[in-house]
């Protein structure tokens, strides 16, 4: 029997990679960022247009494996709507290298993440816990955020702090991901209402999954080390005021890890690994759909999605909402207990200087900054959600 070869959907086909992570095969476009989970039938599919160029044997080749007729063309179809069979787009911009990074080899960035740094980073998180529980005094309140004389400057600190930190915390994960082969894009983005720094590891999916656990654990490891060396120097008793500061970097790092393991529902690097530790490819879209069908209606759109989600990632929807509404009642809780006393402390002490405080003083400029600071704290999230649906719907986000 002979098959006509199709020159143009065989070099689409191409484009594709083709890995098995265990469990299901991954279809991506690793300079797009677009990667999509299918049966085994759906990558011989593609392996077999690759090879022959031909729709009718890689239809009936998927169907021997399926051991039951499959639609060829439909699923080219549906390989063109994913993004996964179109050229990039002019417009469109190119996940390339970051050549700072790429500088670093495998094997020296390995070094920071082998048998002896995870046993490091194990004693460190033990030494940080143990500090925390039997040294009660030194366990931070929001009051320790403003540990300077002026507020202002506290909150200026704070933001240096989160630049500095949040650099070592991407930059940890940046190294693991090198570790593994992995390259990785670095952005500012946005979870909930909080502007954070991002790392685009989402080649990972090409990678077995018993190598990506130190990826998403990296930058949480650092935060850890850091704590300790922090918690160790306030034991040995400093001055008053290097002390407050020490207590200002411990509360910075606490928040962040805590929102880490809380932070489910907003894909934090927790979610990340708990997702690869249960085997799932899309459980956060799953564990939503199932949370508001339990609450309220889904539209028909939404019921065939979650109907048309992986049966693991249903099974395990429906017990992980439990950890999911958990994980918002602790933000929340650190929300009321940390973030708003904090910004409410440094209005009141704002709209005071504004009060008593002439135009172009030291004093006014101060409280300026900390308005711009709140302003951005709260207004900067809303703004980035809207700059990133504007660039999807433009088709430039991939």
């Amino acid at each position: 029997m002979t098959t006509s070869v199709d020159a143009g959907l065989r070099e689409r086909a191409a484009r594709l990679t083709v890995s098995f992570d265990g469990e299901a095969w991954i279809l991506g476009r690793p300079e797009l960022g677009v990667f999509v989970a299918v049966p085994e039938p759906g990558a011989v599919f593609v392996t077999t247009l690759q090879e022959t160029g031909s729709l009718a044997e890689a239809t009936v080749r998927a169907g021997e494996v399926a051991g039951e007729p499959v639609d060829g063309t439909d699923f080219v179809e549906g390989l063109t709507a994913a993004g996964l069979l179109d050229p990039p787009a002019e417009t469109a911009p190119v996940r390339g290298h970051i050549r700072w990074i790429e500088g670093v080899s495998p094997q020296a960035a390995a070094r920071l993440f082998g048998r002896a740094a995870w046993s490091f980073y194990v004693a460190a998180a033990l030494f940080a816990a143990g500090v925390l529980v039997f040294r009660p005094g030194l366990r931070p309140s929001w009051e320790d955020a403003v540990f300077l004389p002026s507020p202002g400057l506290s909150a200026f600190t704070w933001l240096l702090m989160g630049v500095a930190f949040g650099a070592v915390h991407e930059a940890w994960h940046w190294l693991a991901g090198r570790a593994v082969g992995v390259p990785a894009i670095f952005r500012v983005s946005y979870r909930g209402v909080y502007v954070v720094f991002e790392t685009d590891l989402t080649q990972i999916v090409t990678v077995a999954r018993n190598r990506r656990y130190g990826v998403y654990l990296a930058g949480m490891a650092v935060d850890t080390v850091v704590l300790a060396v922090t918690l160790a120097l306030r034991l040995l008793g400093p001055p008053a005021g290097v002390d407050g500061f020490l207590a200002a970097v411990a509360l910075f790092l606490i928040f962040g890890i805590v929102w880490q393991w809380a932070a489910l529902p907003l894909r934090s690097d927790s979610y990340a690994l708990l997702a690869n530790a249960l085997r799932c490819h899309n459980l956060y879209r799953t564990t939503w759909l199932t949370a508001k069908s339990r609450l309220f209606r889904l539209t028909e759109a939404e019921s065939a999605e979650l109907a048309g989600a992986g049966e693991r990632d249903r099974q395990i929807a429906r017990w992980f909402v439990v950890p999911y509404v958990a994980g918002i009642a602790v933000m929340a809780w650190m929300l009321v207990t940390v973030v708003l006393p904090l910004m409410i402390s440094l209005g009141g002490w704002g709209l005071a200087q504004f009060a008593g405080g002439a135009v172009g003083s030291a004093g006014f400029w101060e409280a300026l900054a900390v308005a711009v600071y709140i302003a951005a704290q709260l207004g900067l999230p809303p703004l980035l959600a809207l700059h990133e649906r504007r660039l999807r719907r433009a088709g430039a986000l991939l």
